[in-house]
């Protein structure tokens, strides 16, 4: 670890130059590729390098059969996907089950995250105050032919005894159910006939239909058969109404899945069988994935985080037939950011009561040679390839939300802590610690579920603390045993700090703020714990809640995305979560079998396969040589 913090060192200085010389990185909103370019010998936008890829929409002449070989880096305790939040489950979770709708996907761009289309339910109605949502069922929806439910059509009984499950054992109920959190937005759901459901809301909830299309586990999407627990167990089979139906699952080896030939879509999926092997070690995916025995490595999320970036363009010049792609991930969440907590550590008051100190962590960041070392920037343009970056601030990018702290003018004054500035950070930390900061806990997670980099990252977090004052002794911890009960649900009642992940109750960007940020949603599993007066006791931030109220009210996007941008302005200046430092432009790498891939990005029916509308050309490598 030491010799790649060495290497860090040595890469700051040379990209330090690099900015001065070339006047800073770019601002710019628009990934290239992703809009619809030429790719190859097309030409991509931007792109000399001749490597890269077009994002094609070849749906028209997409066929039905074949089999989508992929892998994942593990399996989950369980399957059952209302119980418990399982980062292992979660894309299994939507290939088996279906929900009442679905985020709407960019198509060859990033998603908005603001807008969702017709699943189990074909349309919609909220009443005129917002506080009532009728559901119309999609009528000839079966579920899968299995015991006790042996394909019986689906119907409102099936939604709402899902829900009262769910009310009762959900693992994020908190931040839905209201009989469970006084906050929570859903009051009941009752089927006044079998084609209908109606949700009573506590308020109006701007996210909320975003919510009811996440197929994250222990969250809302999943709509499970009535039959569960009374004759069907979920934590050892799957019966759903999704695209495809669980074949064969053999733990440590992985799953299959076989296509549902009753699924309501008649259009999709195209493919006919999912293969998904669990392959925990990096240099085994990628030896399997350049044989042709895996198709894709590339998602950059969840079980399948890809290829590293300093190895996409050796392996794509050492297996030419592979396809490069390029685009830039659409997310609210940060995905990993430093949580704080608010306990005494041996006697003493947590060190980041103190907002100066919070703020001195967030200016320890060099941002532009983490990006630069993490995501090979460098290297890419050396290589004649487009790249754009981006800042997170409180939250990730999405596209026309997000601020860019670069750019001061439009950020405001409290752009100055995400620019890296080691001797005012001293100064913020001397001035809190006269006679020295304490050593704390540096919490993160041993299991490489969020990419094969991910102890490197807190490795070089930890050590640009360090650099101005601060004393973080890592202390690796497992996921399940130690991260999911003594740091998720804590709200920072831990000691020192931890590196925090974790999917939001849904993709809407009002929700990410819900969910980590606001005070007022109770015991939800991702709330940060702090509160403005710095005494550690939950009592939140007024200024925050209130603009956050504001956001889950307004029903304009664009007024909506006035509320969240004064929100990343504010939170730059308290940093009650320290988040990664940002993001670049994404490559991945998948055989040319693979027909649509990227096309439709942010489906939220699968977060990581595409599995719903990628195909399999069995004439292109590795199946074929054309």
């Amino acid at each position: 670890m030491a010799s790649y913090w060495d290497k860090v060192l040595h890469s700051r200085i040379s990209r330090r130059r690099a900015i001065a010389a070339s006047g800073g990185l770019a601002l710019g909103t628009a990934i290239l590729s992703a809009c619809g370019g030429g790719g190859g010998e097309e030409g991509v936008k931007g792109d000399t390098s001749g490597l890269v890829a077009q994002i094609e929409d070849t749906s028209k002449s997409a066929k039905r059969g074949g089999t989508l070989k992929w892998f994942a880096t593990g399996e989950p305790n369980h399957l059952d996907g209302v119980i418990q939040g399982q980062i292992q489950l979660n894309i299994l979770n939507g290939l088996a089950y279906g929900s009442l709708v679905a985020g709407k996907p960019g198509h060859r761009e990033p998603s908005s995250r603001t807008e969702v289309v017709p699943g189990l339910a074909e349309k919609w109605e909220f009443s005129a105050d917002g506080t009532e949502l009728v559901f119309t069922l999609r009528q000839g929806v079966k579920w899968h032919n299995k015991a006790p439910v042996n394909g019986r059509a689906f119907d409102s009984s099936d939604v709402v005894q899902n829900w009262k499950r769910y009310e009762a054992k959900g693992g994020n109920r908190a931040s839905n159910a209201n009989s469970v959190n006084s906050a929570a937005p859903i009051l009941s759901a009752t089927a006044p006939d079998p084609k209908t459901v109606v949700f009573k809301l506590k308020e109006p909830s701007s996210y909320i239909m975003q919510r009811f299309g996440t197929m994250i586990t222990g969250e809302l999407g999943s709509i499970q058969p009535k039959e569960t627990e009374n004759g069907f167990d979920p934590k050892t089979g799957q019966i759903g109404t999704g695209a495809y139906i669980l074949d064969k699952y053999t733990p440590s080896v992985g799953f299959t899945y076989k296509r549902n030939p009753d699924y309501w879509n008649k259009t999709e999926p195209y493919i006919d069988t999912i293969e998904v092997v669990t392959v925990p070690q990096y240099a085994t995916q990628l030896s399997q994935f350049k044989a042709g025995n895996v198709y894709v490595f590339g998602t950059n999320v969840g079980l399948n985080p890809g290829v590293q970036p300093q190895d996409i363009v050796t392996t794509k010049r050492e297996t030419k037939a592979l396809s490069m792609y390029q685009w830039l991930p659409s997310t609210a969440n940060p995905t990993a950011m430093i949580g704080f907590g608010w306990s005494p550590i041996g006697g003493q008051k947590s060190p980041f009561l103190d907002d100066r100190v919070r703020q001195a962590v967030a200016m320890s960041f060099d941002r532009d040679t983490f990006l630069d070392t993490f995501y090979n920037i460098s290297a890419f343009e050396k290589e004649g390839l487009p790249m754009e970056t981006y800042y997170y601030t409180a939250m990730g990018y999405v596209p026309d939300v997000t601020l860019d702290p670069r750019d001061a003018k439009t950020f405001g004054d409290n752009a100055k802590y995400y620019t890296y500035n080691v001797a005012e950070a001293k100064k913020l930390v001397a001035a809190a610690f006269p006679n020295g900061a304490p050593e704390y806990p540096s919490q993160y997670i041993t299991q490489l579920f969020f990419g094969a980099d991910f102890i490197r990252r807190v490795e070089v977090l930890d050590a640009y603390a360090k650099e101005v004052g601060l004393k973080p002794v890592p202390k690796p911890i497992d996921y399940n045993l130690d991260y999911l009960p003594k740091v998720v649900t804590a709200q920072g009642k831990f000691e020192g700090w931890a590196y925090r992940f974790g999917a939001t109750s849904s993709a809407d960007p009002v929700d990410y703020y819900v969910w980590r940020y606001h005070s007022k949603s109770g015991a939800t599993s991702g709330a940060l714990g702090f509160d403005v007066g710095n005494k550690g006791d939950q009592s939140g931030d007024p200024q925050v809640d209130a603009l956050i109220d504001k956001a889950k009210a307004e029903m304009d996007v664009k007024k909506r995305v006035v509320h969240l941008q004064e929100l990343q302005r504010y939170l730059a200046g308290k940093q009650y979560g320290v988040t990664q430092p940002g993001i670049a432009s994404s490559f991945g790498l998948a055989w040319p079998a693979v027909g649509n891939y990227q096309v439709f990005q942010g489906d939220t029916r699968d977060i990581e396969t595409g599995a719903y509308t990628w195909w399999i050309d069995e004439t292109k490598p590795p199946l074929g040589t054309s």
